[in-house]
Parts: structure tokens; C-alpha cells; sequence
């Protein structure tokens, strides 16, 4: 049985649910990392962010969410880091640090199969020198997001509109927690 990383640029998540399925929807994690597995092994899950700045009205909720993230079992949350940008924010740190993460992960062996949940074209050579060295990369992403190269570079891509939503919706505890998380 195939042995599987999950590896989720977090913010190329949440702007394809908030695009797809709108700003209320909220996604059970855990239902989510086990459909991306489909059956196989988990190996992890690696959830990639920046904690929003403390100014931010949604810092709050959003370090709430990471809390929860970090209890869940064989998640890891990675977070890199917001630096300000004229009026806005930057994300900075995050792509790098999955990047080494696949690598690192592929050069040791610990995976069969990498399911990279992104639309970063930047990731293709990483993919492709994963794929050099005899393991596979999924890639997921919603349509609007997904970069052709890095698409055509996976060996399987599946786009995630394509999911079943409606059974992925948080429900109980989880939902207010994942309320609370991007409000």
C-alpha cells in the first residue's frame, strides 16, 4: 500500500474555497486530508501558512484555527511569515519551506506518493526532481488556480471542484471552531 504526504499551501486553499464555495463555507480537515488519500497510508499531513498580524480583525480566529490544526493527529502546521508592503501584506517563507519539505521528504524515502495541494507553477521542478528519484506527485487545486505547467509536470492531476463538498462541510465542535477561524 502506497504511503502518502499531504502537503497544503493553505492559502491557495482558502482563496479557491472563498472563490468556489464562498466566505461561510467551512472545511472538515480531517475529511479532507483522508479523501486526498484516497484509501492509502497517511504519512502526514503539512498544512503551510502566515499567522495573520495582530492589527488584522481576523488574527484572532485565524491563531484559533492554527491551534486547532496543531491538534489534529498526524497534522504539522508550518507557518512562514506576513511582511508589510506598501499598504498590504506579503506572504513570505511558505512555498520555500514545502519545498524543502517534499525534498527532504523524497530524498529519505518516507513517501510513496506526494499530494501537493496547490496552483504554484513555481513547484514544477521540484515535482520533476521528486519524480527523478522514483516517487510520485498528485497535483490538486481549484481550475481558476491551477497552473498548467505544474499540472502537466504531476503525474496525476484532479481538480478540486470536483470534490464532494457538501460531505467535506465542518460540522459539530469542529464547524464554530472553523467558524471562528476565518472570520
Amino acid at each position: 500500500m502506497d504511503k502518502v504526504a499531504v502537503f497544503i499551501d493553505g492559502s491557495n486553499l482558502y482563496k479557491g474555497l472563498v472563490s468556489s464555495l464562498g466566505s461561510d463555507y467551512r472545511l472538515d480537515f480531517i475529511a479532507f486530508i483522508e479523501h486526498l488519500v484516497g484509501g492509502r497510508k497517511l504519512l502526514r499531513a503539512y498544512y503551510y501558512n502566515a499567522p495573520l498580524p495582530a492589527e488584522d480583525p481576523a488574527a484572532k480566529a485565524h491563531q484559533s484555527f492554527l491551534n486547532y490544526l496543531k491538534r489534529v493527529p498526524y497534522v504539522t502546521v508550518r507557518l512562514g511569515r506576513l511582511e508589510r508592503r506598501g499598504e498590504g501584506f506579503v506572504e513570505k517563507g511558505v512555498d520555500i519551506q514545502i519545498a524543502i519539505d517534499l525534498l527532504r521528504l523524497s530524498y529519505a524515502k518516507a513517501f510513496d506518493v506526494a499530494v501537493l495541494v496547490s496552483g504554484d507553477g513555481d513547484f514544477a521542478e521540484v515535482v520533476k526532481v521528486i519524480q527523478d528519484m522514483g516517487q510520485q506527485v498528485e497535483n490538486t487545486t481549484f481550475q481558476t488556480l491551477s497552473s498548467y505547467r505544474l499540472a502537466q509536470q504531476a503525474d496525476r492531476y484532479f481538480p478540486l471542484d470536483e470534490l464532494p463538498w457538501d460531505q467535506l462541510r465542518a460540522r459539530g465542535h469542529y464547524e464554530q471552531v472553523a467558524a471562528e477561524s476565518y472570520q
